[in-house]
């Protein structure tokens, strides 16, 4: 017989009331609930006046929730607090919006395959553009590059736009740099506000309100002043996502999206698109600056410092195991919510219909019951030797589960592994100062600021 969500493991030190209010950390909240998986199991319950959250850690039970006839997608924690800044964008929108359903089939052919070869040659621009930097500054601020290089491919592939962050100025969006600092601000709000203590929580949301409402209001006139350069321009063409957003009707319905949920996609993706992809880069850069051979055994052995065709991207398998493993171990979005759709068992407790659950992945991509004992340490060939597939049992799951996925992961991936291509190609790296990776949260899991050397690979040859 099931047992009740009352009976699941918790943090010790529970108080009356208050619940597990020692255990709280608004400032790093994934990373310490993949600290008490080590210790509480599989799954466990963290408690706040009242209010359980079921914490799911372990692959087995992790993968049971990825079931679609049984499971489905809630919009809770961060996200949540998002739909503030990007109103009914595909990753904050409900899935009963309409708008939500549109949006996707509208987008869904922008990140096909053709849509990837269209978007390679913008994609690479920046890749030269952040390699000729490099080339004349060797110490590389990472968090700020990356910064810049990934929103510059989301602004140049996606909406045929410059950012001003890399290259040349000249019809650059303006007020690039003060959007990056309100957005900044914004996904740390999103993500301290959901772990915050009772009570002091509400009185930093009072006092914080007017900054945050100045901040969002930063952000989405930034983009509207990208969408309205574009209306102003002339330019119909629908071969970038802004393009498809504004001109290609909804198969389903005949419809366009109204141009306030165009503000809000275009913010999704500059925001998303950026951040995660560049947490991702950032956590690949150390690696490759800390473990110099591995680095050079990459560049000799598949990659050339000719110009990258779209085809040599797809191929380059060494640099896409690499990007996976930083993918498992530091996934971007550590975890999501899953809702029962009818009375789940999960792991001997018994779920009701409606009742939410967090999947951190953070933990499930670390289990040493299916990744083995090593499963806390960086080792990109465990995806060159087997395929990771959803029967395989390793549950493995960065880019969110269903029909609620993210749309962009080719895209992101593709980009990743560009970038790191180009850069591999052409540098060598090494850490600035030696350490270990310290990860920050703000809506997403990002490293904290770290520097890295770059010397030209030809000096060497």
């Amino acid at each position: 017989m099931s047992k009740p969500l009352s009976a699941l493991p918790h943090p010790p030190g529970r108080i009356p009331i208050l619940g597990d209010v020692r255990s709280a950390d608004r400032r790093r909240p994934t990373q310490h609930e993949a600290e008490l998986a080590l210790r509480l199991g599989p799954v466990f319950q963290r408690e706040l006046l009242g209010n359980r959250l079921v914490v799911v850690g372990g692959a087995d039970l992790a993968n049971q929730t990825l079931d679609e006839r049984s499971w489905g997608r809630a919009l809770v924690g961060p996200l949540a607090q998002l739909r503030e800044l990007a109103g009914a964008g595909l990753f904050t929108a409900r899935s009963k919006d309409p708008l939500w359903g549109q949006a996707r089939r509208i987008l869904t052919p922008g990140f096909s395959q053709s849509a990837m070869r269209i978007y390679h040659d913008a994609m690479a621009s920046v890749a030269d553009d952040l390699a000729a930097k490099w080339a004349t500054s060797p110490v590389v601020d990472v968090h700020q590059d990356m910064t810049s290089a990934t929103l510059e491919v989301i602004g140049r592939a996606g909406f045929s736009c410059r950012m001003g962050l890399l290259g040349r100025q000249d019809g650059a969006a303006e007020g690039t740099e003060q959007f990056l600092d309100s957005l900044g601000r914004v996904l740390v709000w999103a993500s301290e506000s959901t772990n915050d203590v009772p009570i002091v929580g509400t009185v930093r949301e009072f006092l914080g309100a007017r900054r945050r409402n100045a901040d969002i209001a930063v952000c989405r006139n930034f983009v509207q002043r990208i969408i309205e350069s574009r209306l102003q321009s002339g330019d119909h063409g629908n071969t970038d996502l802004l393009g498809l957003m504004l001109e290609t009707e909804d198969p389903d319905t005949g419809d366009r999206l109204p141009l306030h949920n165009v503000t809000d996609q275009v913010l999704t993706f500059l925001a998303a698109g950026h951040e995660t992809t560049a947490a991702l880069m950032e956590v690949a850069l150390y690696h490759l600056a800390a473990e110099p051979i591995s680095a050079d055994r990459i560049a000799e052995t598949e990659l050339d410092p000719a110009p990258l065709t779209y085809e040599g991207v797809v191929k380059s398998r060494q640099i896409r195991a690499y990007v996976n493993e930083c993918l498992r171990l530091w996934p971007p979005a550590p975890g999501f919510f899953r809702v029962a759709r009818t009375d789940q068992e999960l792991g001997g407790y018994h779920i009701p219909s409606g009742r939410g659950v967090f999947v951190l992945a953070l933990a499930a991509q670390r289990d040493t019951a299916v990744w083995g004992p090593d499963a806390h340490r960086f080792r990109a060939d465990r995806f060159t030797a087997e395929r990771i597939t959803a029967g395989s049992g390793k549950f493995f799951s960065p880019w969110g589960a269903g029909p609620r996925s993210c749309i962009g992961r080719q895209f992101a991936m593709h980009e990743a592994s560009l970038l790191l291509a180009t850069l591999l190609s052409r540098f060598r790296f090494r850490l600035e100062k030696s350490g270990e990776l310290v990860m920050r949260e703000r809506a997403t899991l990002r490293p904290e600021p770290f520097r890295i050397v770059a010397t030209p690979r030809k000096s060497e040859r």
